[in-house]
């Protein structure tokens, strides 16, 4: 159907009060005074059931082309809204934020002048949107799990129970992960602690006899991409070296292995032989060699009646094709060498908290005795200390909580009182954090006698007796302590693993500034990466205890049966070829850091999976050939007239333009009811790439007083971006505008507060400059 003319077409515009959230501070009745449109309606709360009848109804009755839903994020529901305006086409509503970043971060006054501005920055970008539909794909029925901890094994059960073929993907030699050697867990609802093995080995047996489930032990991701729907993979499986279906671990090898290594299993306490299996319980059930340390003396391979050691063995390299990949690469543990104030590296009995889970293991080197590692002796006190790497503003420190640090060190501490209840055990705490029913677990502690102090030590040093000496402020006393004792246990911070970096950055998936797998959104759309068919859970994601850890694998498993069962949708603002013009040059494949454009049949295409409408084919295409669908470019300009429509001589407006991150940081300002300027304006977008020089020259042509761009360091785009604003300032510097009026700043979700005072400092800083700037209708620039 043709599409109507700009002039010709019918915008209706919904206010929501959304319960006193926006119309306590927004004077309804002077904003739908000051805007035009066919149809102005206010309710109380659009998103309920009662708000979409009322959306659907002024539809049909008013005979509506574009809907502006002014309510309040597009990050938390612009679906739901979408939804709302059938029988238009979602892509034909558009939302002003007038709660987050208007009501949420402005006195009243300016709050209802800037919902004015929102309001009529979301009627002019509609009334240049085109109608366009999702971009369906469907995918294979197959799932890469990648990593074999507790959280992969949960999610390659859950998958193949559910009809699914599940690949589970182990860099080690055995499945099992961290909970392997932790010994001991917890429960928040029995004061009690159970055996972590026996809770462990029924699910490693139920993925090992799973006919849905191949497991690959001792193989890596090396390379992957993303095409229609697809993730071809490409595996390297190291050798064994033992072959698994001949070995019946029968152990004669290892017994008369002559080569002793440090066990990783017991965190290096103890040894182990050169051929080996890592725990008894060890998933495949056979030895393996360690082939850096094997002397190759024959020994094992000479006692061995089953022929299953072949020292010819050589690494594999398999193509893996699946529907989608769920990310369980698991954590590391902080290196407490970087805090020599505690000795580690000095002192034998000073430990870690995984180090003591070893040593109180009944299959740990002690046998699940608690001894010193100097003396071997029982030791009459044990001090532990939390946050060590966590909650640390120091370098190399991590400024985030670890979560369950402190339930761990309550466990191990109560699990010593409970076996010796001479040893006096203290801990120094920062915060004791147990949330929710694990706080009866606290208490449960602290009446077996678990001695805290609130204060984090300074140093550990030894006196004169060679005994250790913690030295802490306790903070509740403001008293100095000194307390001698035989074992000093560190819990350590989690934090990414190695694997975790390596495979986001193989996948093109996104990291939060810690350095763990983003989500998407961590409430809305949890375990959800930001690379459609990509999902993640467990401690990948961030620190987290067991029970999260599995509740995420069940939840990422559920994704994936939604997405078997129907597809991907992808969002149609994508890159699209116009085929009569395109000439095969291919400086667009050069040009894209997605891999989202290749030849397929001596033609070049774009796979919609990977692309993610940044705009950069577009300027690397001479034949103009490429486009992005929904009329992106045409909406920014709309959207920035609509902004400075009615701007007053003496009124300042700045135009901020934020990507996905960006914009979920600025949220966050309003949800903590931080304030800012009224004159700041966001503009969502795509991708900050996508906002070309001439968006830029034109909001200061037409009345803008500034220019604020915000992006994450993370993002494939940002040096690009980066050395195009460079080059715009020197350009405009050159037609006598202050470059000062452009600025580009790093965003981060967390650091929300950076964002708001980057706001306040342009601002100030964008009153202080005097002219020249583009003046509204000034001749237009050629293009930069």
């Amino acid at each position: 159907m043709k599409e109507k003319n700009k002039s010709d077409l019918r915008v209706g515009v919904f206010i929501c009060r959304c319960g006193g959230n926006i119309s306590d501070n927004v004077d309804i009745e002077m904003v739908k005074n000051s805007i035009s449109a066919e149809c102005i309606v206010e309710f109380e709360n659009l998103c309920s059931i009662n708000g979409k009848k009322a959306i659907r109804e002024e539809i049909i009755s008013n005979k509506l082309d574009r809907i502006v839903i002014a309510s309040c994020s597009p990050i938390s529901h612009e679906k739901i809204f979408q939804n709302y305006v059938n029988p238009l086409n979602p892509y034909l509503m558009d939302m002003a934020n007038l709660r987050e970043q208007c009501s949420w971060v402005h006195n009243k006054d300016e709050a209802s002048s800037k919902a004015i501005s929102l309001i009529n920055a979301s009627i002019e970008k509609v009334k240049k949107s085109h109608s366009v539909s999702p971009i369906v794909c469907q995918t294979p029925e197959s799932v890469a799990i990648i990593g074999g901890g507790i959280s992969g094994i949960s999610a390659a059960l859950s998958i193949a129970k559910g009809g699914i073929k599940a690949y589970l993907i182990e860099k080690e030699s055995t499945i099992g992960g961290n909970m392997v050697k932790i010994g001991k867990v917890f429960s928040p609802v029995k004061i009690a602690e159970e055996c972590g093995l026996c809770l462990l080995n029924p699910l490693i047996n139920d993925v090992a006899w799973n006919e849905n489930i191949e497991i690959l032990t001792n193989s890596e991701v090396i390379s992957g991409s993303r095409q229609s729907g697809t993730f071809n993979l490409v595996l390297k499986q190291k050798p064994t070296y033992i072959d698994g279906k001949k070995c019946i671990a029968c152990g004669k090898c290892n017994e008369l292995c002559p080569v002793n290594v440090l066990d990783e299993f017991n965190e290096g306490l103890s040894y182990r032989k050169a051929i080996y299996k890592p725990f008894s319980q060890s998933f495949p059930d056979s030895y393996t060699i360690d082939i850096e340390n094997c002397i190759k003396c024959g020994s094992c391979e000479n006692v061995c009646k089953m022929g299953a050691i072949n020292f010819d063995d050589e690494e594999e390299i398999k193509a893996l094709n699946v529907g989608s990949v769920i990310l369980a690469t698991g954590h590391e543990i902080f290196n407490p060498s970087l805090r020599p104030e505690y000795g580690y590296d000095r002192y034998e009995d000073v430990i870690s908290q995984n180090e003591l889970a070893r040593i109180m293991g009944v299959n740990g080197p002690t046998k699940g005795e608690l001894l010193t590692l100097s003396s071997k002796k029982r030791p009459k006190r044990v001090v532990m200390i939390q946050c060590v790497g966590s909650r640390d503003e120091k370098p190399d420190g991590h400024k985030y909580c670890s979560k369950v640090c402190c339930m761990v060190a309550l466990k191990n501490a109560n699990l010593i009182k409970h076996k010796y209840p001479e040893t006096d055990v203290i801990l120094c705490y920062t915060d004791m954090r147990t949330p929710g029913m694990y706080e009866k677990y606290y208490k449960h502690c602290q009446n077996n006698g678990v001695r805290l102090i609130r204060g984090r030590p300074g140093e550990i040093i030894k006196n004169s007796e060679d005994n250790l000496v913690v030295k802490v402020e306790d903070t509740l006393t403001k008293e100095f302590i000194e307390i001698e004792t035989d074992m000093v246990v560190l819990s350590l911070a989690m934090e990414p693993s190695k694997g975790t970096v390596e495979i986001a950055k193989l996948l093109d998936v996104g990291l939060t500034e810690d350095l763990f797998i983003k989500e998407a959104h961590p409430k809305i759309k949890p375990v959800t990466t930001d690379i459609s068919g990509a999902y993640v859970c467990g401690t990948a994601q961030g620190p987290k205890d067991i029970t999260e850890s599995i509740m995420q694998a069940n939840a990422a498993s559920s994704k994936v049966f939604e997405l078997m069962h129907n597809g991907i949708e992808l969002e149609p603002f994508v890159a699209e070829i116009d085929k009569d013009l395109c000439t095969n040059c291919g400086e667009c494949i050069d040009s894209c850091k997605h891999k989202s454009i290749l030849t397929i049949d001596n033609e070049i295409v774009i796979d919609p999976m990977s692309c993610s409408g940044c705009g950069e084919c577009l300027r690397a295409c001479k034949e103009s050939a490429i486009s992005i669908q929904g009329n992106i470019s045409e909406k920014i300009y709309a959207t920035i007239d609509g902004i400075l429509k009615d701007k007053k001589e003496d009124e300042r407006r700045i135009i901020v333009f934020l990507d996905q991150i960006g914009y979920t940081a600025a949220d966050n300002i309003g949800i903590n009811r931080l304030s800012y300027p009224s004159s700041i304006n966001i503009i969502k977008v795509h991708s900050i790439n996508r906002v070309s020089p001439d968006h830029i020259i034109h909001g200061l042509k037409n009345g803008a007083d500034g220019v604020f761009i915000g992006e994450y360091p993370g993002d494939l785009m940002y040096e690009k971006v980066e050395k195009k604003i460079n080059k715009l300032k020197d350009y405009i510097k050159e037609q006598g505008v202050n470059p000062e009026r452009i600025q580009f700043s790093k965003v981060y979700i967390p650091y929300f507060t950076g964002l708001a005072k980057s706001f306040i400092e342009f601002d100030k800083k964008i009153e202080s400059l005097e002219e020249p700037f583009f003046k509204k209708g000034s001749s237009k620039n050629k293009e930069c």
